[in-house]
């Protein structure tokens, strides 16, 4: 699936009818090794830079931890802010802040966020 994507971004980049962007959450990395998730967002950073994309990927925390000790510095790579959701009142997205009520999670908007 990353590698379809990847190839159907440049294509479609290249012909000047796309969004100049490319937006993974975790599911195409589910089920690889560890290799295998560092060599991919190695190539993603790469195939990027060259064609003028932009790649979006959101993953677990441990992941980038685990790419840099396999040859890939994401550092460079991850924009401010990191979403956690570990702030008390809890996480801050797309202008909703979600808190947790028991075994529920809720979602309110802040003022001035988007709905």
């Amino acid at each position: 699936m990353f590698c379809f994507d990847l190839t159907l971004a440049v294509l479609v980049h290249r012909h000047g009818r796309d969004p100049d962007f490319l937006i993974h959450d975790s599911h195409p990395y589910d089920g690889a090794d560890d290799r295998q998730v560092a060599a991919a967002l190695k190539i993603a950073a790469e195939v990027t830079e060259e064609e003028n994309l932009q790649y979006i990927v959101t993953i677990n925390t441990d992941s980038p931890g685990m790419a840099s000790r396999l040859g890939f510095d994401p550092e460079p790579y991850i924009r401010n802010p990191r979403l956690t959701g570990e702030h008390e009142t809890g996480g801050l997205f797309f202008g909703f802040r979600s808190k947790t009520i028991g075994t529920r999670q809720t979602s309110v908007a802040e003022p001035g966020g988007a709905l």
